[in-house]
C-alpha cells in the first residue's frame, strides 16, 4: 500500500537554456533581449550589452542548480515501517500514488534501497495473447516453460522477421540480425545490446558483427583484457564488463570499480573521472600496461559507460524477445491482436502491424457495428478490428454504444442513430469505417441518409419527408481514404497498391524484386514512408524505411542529401527513391541519391 512503497523522486536541475528563460522571466525581460543572450550563450561569445552580461552571469551561477523534482520512471522505496516515519514523502500527480522527495542518491545515502520496476506494454500483450488462445483453442500456454532452444523461432529472428517482436523490432536490429545469425539465448542478449548508445557511441558494433561473420581477427588491446571481453570478441558490450575491465587491467577494487561504473554513468563527474583516470593509468603501469594502451581502454569505457547496459537487463529483455517471437511463430493471430490491442507500444504504427499480419496469411476483418467488441478480437482464424479503433471513440462513447447494443442489434442507421444518440460525427465515423457495411447499403447513400434524421434528446422524434438520390459509388482509393481518416489503417488494402500499376509500367521496383538486386546496381524503388530516424549517433545521416504491399525497403541519406530533399523526409507520404543497391549478406540498403514524392497525374 502508498503507506509502504512510493515512487523515487529525480532532481531536475538548471541547464543553460531553462535557465536562461526562467531568469529572464523573474526579471521580466523583453522576447528580444532574451533572443540575443540566448545567441550568445549557444555560440559561446560575449553577450552584446550589460542587461546581457548580467543574464549570461546568472545563468552560469545556477547551471547545475537543483530547478524542480520530477518523477523516477520505474525507481520505487519499499519499507517495512510507514514511509512518513522515515522520509519527506508527498502526494503524487496520480491519485493513490506517493512520490519520496529524494533521489536515488540520497535514498542510499540514508541506507534505503531503491528497486527499478520495469513496466512493458509487451507483458499485458504476451498475456492477453495467452489468453485469446485459451479462448480460442482452449490450450494453455505457459510462456515461462518455454526452453528457448526451437530452431523455428531463431529462424524467424535470423532474418528479421520482427516486427512486433519485443526490442528487435527496430530498423537497427533488422540490420545487424541476419548478420549475427542468432541461435541462443546468449545471441539475442548480444543483439539487444549492441544496439545501445554506449556501443554504438564507443563504435563497437562494426567490430563486433566483423568478428563474429570471421571477416576480421578477434583481437585485444592487452593481453590481460581477454578474459574480461573473450565472450563478445574482444570489444566493450556489457556493463558488468567495464568492473572486469577495470580489475584486471588497473588492479581496481571492487569498490573502485563501482566507483568507476557510477562516475561514468553520472552527468557532471568530470573531476571525478579525471581522478580515476590517473588512478587507472597508474594501476595499468602497475600491471605492465603501457600507458598509451590504458588511456586508450580508458578513453573507450568513458564512451561506452555513459549509457552501459547491464548484462542481467539484457538477459531479462531476451526471455520476452523470444516469447514474442514464439508467439509470432506459432501463434500470430493472438500475437497480432495483442499487439494492436496494446498501442502504443514498440517501433511500428498500427497500420504497419496490419500489413505485416496480412503478410503471415492474417487476415484483418473491419470494423462491424454488430460484431466488433470495443477492442481487437479473434474471429475465423483472423482479427476483428475493434470499435476503438474509429477515431473519436473513447471509453464513454465505447460504453455508451454497448450499452444500447445489449438490447439487440441495429437493424438500420435510424435505429442505432435514436437508441446510441451519439453524436453525429461520430455516426460519420462509423460509416467511413466500414462499420456499418453489414446492412448493405452504400456508405454514401448512409450519409446522406444520416442528413435527413434528426434524433436529438431535446428534438421531436418525426420524420421528415425526403427523397433518396442516386448518388455514384465510392471508388476504391475513396474507401481506403475514408478508412485511413477514420481507423488510421486500413482492414483490406495498402496505399502501394493503387500506385503499382504505374510503378511497374515505370520499372520501379518492390521490396521482394530489390531482394535479386546485385551490390552496385542502380536501383529505383517507392513505398509509403512509415520511419524516419536522424539519430545523433549517426553524424548527419538519416534512415527512412519505405513500406509497400510485400515488405519493407530500408534507405540511407547522406547528410548532403537530406539538407536537398529534407523537405520529402516525412513519414506518411509515398516517396520514390533512386540510387545505388549496397547488399552486405543478406541484408540490403539503398544509397539515396535522389528522393521525390510519387505523384500520378
Amino acid at each position: 500500500g502508498h503507506e509502504h512503497a512510493a515512487m523515487a523522486s529525480t532532481v531536475i536541475t538548471f541547464q543553460a537554456r531553462s535557465a536562461l528563460r526562467d531568469i529572464a522571466r523573474a526579471l521580466d525581460l523583453p522576447v528580444e533581449l532574451l533572443r540575443q543572450a540566448e545567441q550568445a550563450l549557444e555560440a559561446e561569445q560575449s553577450p552584446p550589452g550589460s542587461m546581457q552580461t548580467l543574464v549570461a552571469e546568472l545563468c552560469r551561477q545556477i547551471d547545475g542548480l537543483p530547478r524542480h523534482l520530477g518523477q523516477h520512471s520505474g525507481g520505487m522505496v519499499i519499507t517495512a515501517a510507514p514511509l512518513a516515519e522515515r522520509l519527506p514523502i508527498e502526494p503524487a500527480a496520480m491519485p493513490g500514488r506517493v512520490v519520496v522527495q529524494w533521489d536515488k542518491d540520497a535514498l542510499e545515502q540514508a541506507g534505503l534501497v531503491k528497486v527499478d520496476l520495469l513496466g512493458l506494454r509487451m507483458l499485458s500483450a504476451l498475456s492477453e495473447a495467452v489468453r485469446l488462445v485459451h479462448a480460442a483453442t482452449g490450450a494453455r500456454l505457459d510462456l515461462d516453460r518455454l526452453t528457448f532452444d526451437d530452431p523455428a523461432v531463431f529462424e524467424l529472428i535470423a532474418r528479421a522477421d520482427t516486427i512486433g517482436v519485443f526490442q528487435v523490432e527496430s530498423r537497427a536490429q533488422a540490420q545487424i540480425l541476419p548478420r549475427l545469425k542468432p541461435h541462443c539465448m546468449g545471441d539475442l542478449i548480444i543483439a539487444i545490446s549492441l544496439i545501445r548508445p554506449g556501443p554504438l557511441q564507443g563504435d563497437m558494433v562494426h567490430p563486433y558483427l566483423r568478428r563474429r561473420q570471421r571477416l576480421e581477427p578477434v583481437t585485444y588491446k592487452h593481453p590481460l583484457l581477454k578474459a574480461a571481453l573473450a565472450e563478445t570478441l574482444g570489444v566493450i558490450l556489457f556493463q558488468e564488463q567495464v568492473l572486469k575491465v577495470a580489475r584486471d587491467l588497473a588492479g581496481f577494487t571492487p569498490g573502485q570499480g563501482e566507483q568507476l561504473r557510477r562516475a561514468l554513468g553520472a552527468k557532471r563527474a568530470e573531476q571525478a573521472i579525471a581522478r580515476l583516470h590517473d588512478a587507472f593509468v597508474a594501476g595499468a603501469q602497475s600491471n605492465g600496461v603501457p600507458p598509451a594502451i590504458a588511456d586508450a581502454v580508458f578513453e573507450q569505457l568513458r564512451a561506452f559507460g555513459g549509457y552501459a547496459f547491464p548484462k542481467s537487463h539484457a538477459a531479462a529483455f531476451a526471455v520476452i524477445v523470444y516469447q514474442s517471437a514464439w508467439l509470432k511463430r506459432y501463434y500470430p493471430a493472438a500475437f497480432y491482436c495483442a499487439l494492436l490491442n496494446n498501442q502504443p507500444m514498440g517501433f511500428w504504427p498500427p497500420s504497419v502491424i496490419v500489413g505485416d499480419a496480412r503478410r503471415h496469411g492474417v487476415s484483418i476483418l473491419p470494423v462491424d457495428i454488430a460484431r466488433s467488441a470495443s477492442r481487437c478480437t479473434l474471429e475465423a482464424g483472423g482479427i476483428r478490428l475493434g470499435l476503438n479503433y474509429v477515431s473519436g471513440f473513447g471509453a464513454d462513447r465505447l460504453r455508451q454504444l454497448e450499452e444500447a447494443r445489449r438490447a439487440g442489434p441495429f437493424t438500420n442507421l435510424a435505429d442505432l442513430c435514436r437508441r446510441t444518440r451519439l453524436p453525429r460525427a461520430l455516426i460519420e465515423r462509423l460509416i467511413a469505417a466500414g462499420a456499418l457495411d453489414g446492412w448493405g447499403t452504400a456508405r454514401r447513400q448512409l450519409l446522406w441518409e444520416l442528413g435527413t434524421l434528426h434524433y436529438h434528446a431535446d428534438e421531436l422524434d418525426l420524420p421528415i419527408p425526403h427523397t433518396d438520390p442516386q448518388l455514384p459509388a465510392e471508388s476504391r482509393a475513396e474507401t481506403f481514404a475514408g478508412e485511413l481518416a477514420t481507423l488510421g489503417l486500413s482492414p483490406s488494402e495498402h496505399v502501394m497498391t493503387f500506385y503499382r500499376a504505374w510503378l511497374d509500367a515505370a520499372s520501379i521496383l518492390s521490396s521482394t524484386t530489390l531482394e535479386g538486386c546485385d551490390d552496385g546496381q542502380r536501383v529505383r524503388v517507392a513505398g509509403l514512408c512509415v520511419v524516419h530516424q536522424a539519430p545523433p549517433t549517426a553524424k548527419g545521416f538519416h534512415f527512412l524505411t519505405l513500406e509497400d504491399e510485400w515488405g519493407m525497403v530500408n534507405v540511407i541519406v547522406s547528410p548532403g542529401l537530406a539538407l536537398r530533399d529534407g523537405k520529402h523526409l516525412h513519414g506518411g507520404r509515398v516517396l520514390m527513391v533512386e540510387g545505388v543497391a549496397q547488399r552486405e549478406a543478406e541484408v540490403i540498403n539503398v544509397i539515396a541519391q535522389r528522393i521525390a514524392p510519387v505523384a500520378i497525374e
